[in-house]
């Protein structure tokens, strides 16, 4: 499996012709959505007008699943499950054996119930650029990872070039977290190489 960034809450999926396209960002945020075809194409905030104008930015075809809330799904082998937090939505997904958590537009530390029921994940994917209580911070988002221990963490919706919504910068969450590599353009990955005995932080640059 390969994952690409492609800024705020956006990333790629992809595995044997199968794509899965998460939260591809809105043009109000500067940032230019993927020009791509995705199996599955997932929103984590539930806004009608925002889902709708970020498809018509998007190659999108009937043959496209689209996700946009809590519950069970199975699409071309990949399971993904929506949690409701707010106006947020949490999705695990289980693609090529790993599971992923991504946390979307996460604002406070999910309860102990939802907690429970995302379970032990291999990658995480969580915000670490919040300002003023609006978004997770970088204390916040470390604190959050040490306390569900994933193999990979991987930030997002942090300040990058171009962005026109106010985040803090990735420098934050490095110093919070110590962690010293270097971004990367992608991250390729199976599940026989998670066998990290310590969470690994993953810097995705911008594709």
């Amino acid at each position: 499996m390969t994952i690409y960034w492609y800024g705020e809450a956006c990333f790629l999926l992809e595995s044997s012709g199968v794509r899965v396209l998460i939260e591809p960002p809105q043009k109000e945020s500067g940032l230019v959505p993927p020009r791509l075809k995705s199996d599955i194409l997932i929103y984590s905030r539930q806004n009608e007008e925002l889902m709708q104008n970020t498809k018509s930015s998007i190659q999108d075809t009937n043959e496209t699943f689209v996700i946009t809330g809590p519950g069970e799904y199975e699409i071309k082998g990949v399971n993904i499950s929506g949690i409701g937090d707010d106006k947020n939505t949490i999705y695990a997904i289980e693609m090529d054996d790993v599971k992923m958590i991504h946390f979307g537009f996460l604002k406070k530390e999910p309860n102990n119930e939802k907690l429970e029921i995302i379970g032990e994940p291999d990658i995480v994917f969580v915000p670490v650029g919040g300002l003023k209580d609006q978004l997770f911070d970088a204390e916040s988002a470390m604190k959050l990872i040490n306390k569900m221990e994933p193999k990979i963490a991987i930030p997002m919706l942090y300040d990058i070039k171009n962005l026109k919504t106010k985040r803090a910068p990735l420098s934050l969450f490095l110093k919070e977290s110590e962690a010293k590599e270097s971004p990367v353009p992608k991250l390729m990955i199976k599940k026989k190489d998670l066998i990290l005995e310590e969470t690994k932080i993953i810097i995705l640059e911008h594709v």
